[in-house]
This record gives C-alpha cells, sequence and structure tokens, in this order.
C-alpha cells in the first residue's frame, strides 16, 4: 500500500469504534474485534478501494456466525443488515460484492488475521481461564484440485474449558515428521502462552522437539504413546505389566464411570514413574507414563482395551491426567466435527490463495462468540437464531467477559 494512501487512511479505532477513555477498556466481542483487526495492513492500493478490510472482515466474521458459507452469502447478509451493521462500523460505501470479499480474503496473510484473533482474546481476557489447551490437526476436505488430495491441513490449538479455539498453523499437504505437523505443532506452540497449562497431544505428536517446545513454554504435557516411538512405548508396556504381575499394589490410581445411550463405560487411569535414565535424558520434563484401561459394555457384551500417554506432570497428578486425557477429545467433537456439520467446513471449496485458511480462522472465531454464549441451545440453533433475531444477534457480539 502507497505511503500517501496509508497516511489518508483513518484508523479504524478513531473512525468507528467509539469507546469512552481508555481505548484499551473493551466493551465486547465487537470492539475487542474491530480494536485486534486495526493494525492488519491493507496491501491494496488504497486510492482504488471503497471498503476498509477492517470493515469487510467484521462483516464476513458475523456473517459467517449466522450461517454464512461463501462470499456471496457475505454479501446477501450485509445487503439485509446494512443498518445493523452500521451499530458498530460505518460501511461509507455500502456493501461490498462478493467478488471484493474474494478478492481480499484470498490475499490476506492468515498469519496476520490468525494474529489479530489471539490479540482478541487476549482483550477478552479468555486466554488465562483454561489451562488444558489440546493440539490437533485437521484436514479440509473440500478443499482440492485432485480428488483425495487435499491442498490445506491444518493443526489448532482448543480451550477445552471454554470452547475457545486459540490459534492455528496450515502445515504442508504431505504426513510425516518431517513435512506434517511435526514442525507446525512447535509453531502454533511458540504463539501461545502455555505456562502454568498442561497441553495434550496425541501420538502424531510423540516427539522429543514438541515436547521440548512445551516445557520451554513453560507448561506441562500429556502425549498418546504408540509403536511410532518404539523404545518408550516398549518401556510403557513393560512398567505396566510389571505392576500387573503386583497387582498394581501402591500404583496411583483414578476411576470413572458413566451410562446411557443403551451402553455403560469405565476409565481406569494409572500412573508410574519412568525410571529409565536413557529416557529421562532424551525426553524434557518426562516423568510419568500413564495407562488407560477403558472398559465398554453394551447388549451385556464387554470389550476392553489399553492406552498408553507420557507425562511431564507427576505421578500423584493421576486424576488430573485421567481427566485431560478424556477432554483431550473434545478438539474432535466440539471443534472439529461442529465445524465439519455445523459450519460446513469439509464441504467448503474454497481453494485459491490463502482464501480457504482465512474462512476457517473466520469459522473458528464464529464459534468461539457462540461458545461464549452459556446457554442450552446448540450451535445450529443459536446461529439459526442470531441469522433472524439481531437482537440476539446484538447481544453475541456485545456481550462482556465474564
Amino acid at each position: 500500500m502507497a505511503t500517501e494512501g496509508k497516511i489518508k487512511q483513518k484508523k479504524i479505532i478513531d473512525n468507528i469504534i467509539n469507546i469512552d477513555g481508555d481505548a484499551s477498556t473493551v466493551k465486547g466481542v465487537a470492539d475487542a474485534f474491530l480494536l485486534a483487526v486495526d493494525d492488519i495492513d491493507d496491501e491494496r492500493d488504497i486510492e482504488r478501494c471503497d471498503h476498509l478490510i477492517q470493515e469487510m472482515l467484521f462483516v464476513a466474521v458475523v456473517a459467517v456466525l449466522c450461517g454464512s458459507e461463501s462470499h456471496r452469502d457475505m454479501q446477501t447478509f450485509a445487503e439485509t443488515q446494512i443498518e445493523w451493521l452500521r451499530q458498530f462500523i460505518k460501511l461509507e460505501h455500502g456493501v461490498p460484492s462478493h467478488d471484493t470479499f474474494r478478492r481480499v480474503l484470498e490475499t490476506l496473510k492468515p498469519g496476520c488475521l490468525d494474529e489479530a484473533v489471539r490479540d482478541m482474546l487476549q482483550q477478552l481476557k479468555l486466554h488465562d481461564k483454561g489451562d488444558h489447551i489440546a493440539i490437533d490437526g485437521k484436514v479440509l476436505r473440500g478443499c482440492y484440485n485432485t480428488k483425495g488430495m487435499s491442498l490445506l491441513r491444518t493443526v489448532s490449538a482448543w480451550d477445552t474449558e471454554n470452547g475457545i479455539s486459540l490459534a492455528q498453523v496450515a502445515t504442508k499437504n504431505d504426513e510425516g515428521k518431517d513435512v506434517g505437523e511435526f514442525n507446525a505443532i512447535p509453531v502454533l506452540i511458540d504463539m501461545l502462552d502455555i505456562k502454568g497449562k498442561t497441553v495434550t497431544v496425541d501420538a502424531g505428536g510423540a516427539y522429543v522437539e514438541i515436547a521440548g517446545a512445551v516445557v520451554n513454554g513453560g507448561g506441562d504435557y500429556a502425549i498418546a504413546l504408540k509403536e511410532n516411538q518404539p523404545t518408550l512405548y516398549k518401556e510403557a508396556v513393560k512398567s505396566f505389566q510389571e505392576w500387573e504381575e503386583r497387582h498394581f499394589e501402591g500404583v496411583d490410581c483414578y476411576e470413572e464411570s458413566n451410562h446411557g445411550h443403551g451402553r455403560q463405560e469405565r476409565r481406569t487411569y494409572r500412573t508410574v514413574s519412568v525410571t529409565d535414565e536413557k529416557l529421562l535424558l532424551k525426553w524434557p520434563g518426562l516423568q510419568t507414563f500413564v495407562m488407560g484401561l477403558f472398559q465398554r459394555t453394551v447388549g451385556g457384551k464387554t470389550t476392553e482395551y489399553r492406552r498408553y500417554y507420557f507425562s511431564s506432570l507427576a505421578c500423584d497428578d493421576v486424576e488430573r491426567l485421567g481427566r485431560i486425557l478424556r477432554k483431550h477429545w473434545s478438539i474432535e467433537n466440539n471443534l472439529h466435527w461442529v465445524l465439519d456439520v455445523s459450519f460446513g467446513e469439509d464441504a467448503n471449496r474454497t481453494r485459491r490463495g490463502h482464501g480457504a485458511e482465512n474462512l476457517s480462522i473466520l469459522r473458528r472465531v464464529a464459534l468461539s462468540i457462540l461458545n461464549r454464549h452459556k446457554d442450552k441451545m446448540t450451535i445450529p440453533n443459536m446461529k439459526f437464531r442470531a441469522a433472524i433475531d439481531p437482537v440476539f444477534r446484538t447481544k453475541l457480539c456485545l456481550k462482556p467477559p465474564e
């Protein structure tokens, strides 16, 4: 963007948001979002542009929150809700066209948008609440040129307690240590404030470098363990076999059970200290092996299986470990599944430029906003109500931090 254009373009905080006194005081989600995106550098020739990029991003995120799945949907939403939108932004030149939405989202660097989202969460003071962060990867299956070859894979960080998507990083298309999540997860961890928090990762993230990134960030880890780490896995299995022969006498244990939908489940977690000196030297912060014994009874038939984990938490934290290891799967159930089913992410065919990744970030912002509204309504029901009820939509956008 030309220097003259930068000088000519007013900051959105001066032009749009009216905050009395201290500009750091945030009234709600809308103010927090607009403040956060205010520093995004618009690389377009501003002299030839009618629409501020910050205004367009605000329209886009609210449109997605109300069910929009395409650039044309965003235009339609803005045209029908322009008077409501003008409570927050000016839209001096009317509503951007769907082609304008498309061009902006294709060219905007995703890192800038993701950083703005993290700033928004910081302003809302949500990043300090949860002490468990789950990390997992996701494939956008609709984003492909050749059938079966996705153009976009992402790794996300999920605040399991508050239902907030904290950040995401795109990975290369291939799996494996050198090109997949192995490189993306440390980058993601470095973006976040994990001091005092526990990070959980599935077995695909069971690498020394990832454990080291968590420890260096001041956090603890609990990572699933499979045969992709054969030495560590064999030592864990061996340790629990030896204790099982002694009937687990003196081994810390946590058990929970539940029943419903015709099945009964019991989960038993046991922890033992890691004693192998080579493993302790190799793996940063390593203290504990965890074994989960899972029993499920359906129709009178019981099945049983075991899973193994390793952690930097101490053995006597077995209850905490059991709870967070189970809660780790909320990233699949409450983030990835909801994005695919309620936001149509898997079916979306956007694939040019940065369009797919930026839309993915906007969906996560919308879901985080909806999850802040504690109610018995489902996500689809809240989206529908937000689309047809401006009063409810305003409540979502102005709700102050709890």
